[in-house]
């Protein structure tokens, strides 16, 4: 450490004669200011400062002007400071394409959320992605997605609206995110959760880097007013946790699908990203494109509810079978789980979906819905499929497949090969 830096510390320190002693200074201390070590010895070693300013910050000035995709319409702001539901506002409008024919885009909507995480991780961090690769070779893998609307009337077109995004670190590799659109009644239109996680892009697994982690995470509690440890911190901080650990309602039974319909998707161009996978705000359209495919048109209804699961890269041009286990009984919607299969990798699941159409509002997801939405159910519904075996549900296919009496006669899309009929 250059002596200089030593000097500074060693004043700090003079500040507090009866603090105990403290954990060593980490390497990255001899670019810390006296501000910086002011933290660490008043927190007892407990906080490691970036080496970022620690003053507060002006999150109007330094949030990119057009984070919601268009310009804001009014001033960004930090809400609910000091408490677990601390979130950054960005105000946005509604426009022509975040609106369906009945409710909300979600594929517009999903988007706008996109961007604004992007603007949160800048503004909250003070760093982005590329930053994080170039320095510390790691990036924020989105492992699930779930999109819940809430409101019975969509926000009308033209109006004002707000993205509320929340950021939580609890701990590494975890980068968990919470958003809201807002309308301008203060009514939340519709919730979405986003699970992340910190990997490592040399190896493509999870990260342990501890230092890239801080670079998130300390900025992070600063802002939103919970770096301090004290006794109202800590509550905070078992709120945020409770939040990462919050499930789904149960229904008391298993997802019970009485439909089985099969069809086909090619990944296009258009439904991928920079990284040359399927751009996560396109899943919930590209499966009304596999459900259309089947020659069903439940997907037409108003999508109240959705989750999908990431398990693997799909660049243009893949070509996958699709498998839908619809219940279609009773009042709550068609409730629908999608199954992506690459063709030419029999039982592979590539992406899997559940999706809620019509029904009551607001939307929801169910624990075993959601349970049902994993890459070994989705292997074992395959499997089922592709021999007839409707059973009751087991361990290894948490699906009560048993009022599915056969998969039906059409395959792929209509206008490829025999109409696919429903089997109730």
């Amino acid at each position: 450490m250059p002596a200089a830096t030593e000097e500074l510390y060693k004043k700090v320190l003079g500040r507090y004669p009866d603090c105990p002693e403290l954990p060593p200074l980490p390497a990255r201390a001899a670019k810390w200011g006296e501000d910086e070590f002011e933290l660490f010895v008043s927190s007892m070693g407990l906080i490691l400062p970036t080496g970022q300013d620690v003053s507060p910050v002006a999150v109007e000035e330094v949030t990119p002007a057009f984070a919601a995709g268009e310009k804001q319409s009014g001033p960004v702001h930090i809400k609910g400071l000091g408490s677990a539901d601390a979130c950054l506002v960005i105000p946005s409008q509604i426009y022509m394409e975040d609106r369906a024919p009945a409710g909300l885009n979600m594929e517009s909507i999903l988007t706008k959320f996109d961007r604004c995480r992007a603007a949160a991780l800048q503004t909250i961090c003070a760093t982005n992605l590329r930053e994080m690769a170039d320095g510390f070779g790691v990036g924020i893998l989105l492992s699930d997605l779930c999109i819940i609307i809430e409101a019975k009337t969509p926000p009308a077109l033209i109006s004002a609206a707000d993205v509320e995004s929340e950021i939580d670190l609890p701990k590494l590799p975890l980068v968990p995110s919470r958003q809201r659109l807002v309308d301008s009644s203060g009514a939340t239109a519709c919730s979405a959760t986003f699970g992340q996680l910190l990997v490592d892009l040399k190896t493509t697994r999870l990260s342990g880097n501890q230092d890239a982690y801080n670079q998130l995470q300390l900025p992070c509690n600063r802002i939103f007013g919970r770096d301090v440890p004290s006794a109202s911190t800590l509550a905070v901080r078992e709120k945020l946790a409770a939040k990462v650990e919050q499930k789904h309602p149960d229904q008391g039974r298993p997802f019970t699908p009485d439909s089985y319909f099969r069809g086909m998707y090619v990944v296009a161009p258009s439904d991928c990203d920079t990284y040359n996978t399927l751009y996560h705000p396109k899943v919930p359209s590209v499966c009304e494109h596999a459900c259309l495919s089947t020659g069903q048109t439940f997907c037409c209804e108003t999508a109240t509810a959705f989750f999908s699961r990431f398990l693997s890269p799909l660049p243009p041009g893949t070509r996958l079978n699709v498998h839908m286990f619809a219940e279609t009984i009773g009042n709550r919607g068609t409730r629908c789980l999608y199954i992506l299969e690459e063709a030419g990798k029999a039982g592979s699941c590539a992406l899997c979906a559940f999706a809620v159409y019509g029904g009551p509002l607001p939307g929801s997801l169910y624990d075993e819905e959601i349970q049902a939405t994993a890459p070994k159910s989705a292997q074992a519904l395959i499997k089922a499929a592709s021999t007839s075996s409707w059973g009751p549900a087991s361990k290894a296919c948490p699906v009560d497949l048993r009022k599915v009496t056969s998969k039906g006669e059409g395959d792929y899309h209509p206008g490829w090969s025999a109409p696919a009929k429903p089997v109730h």
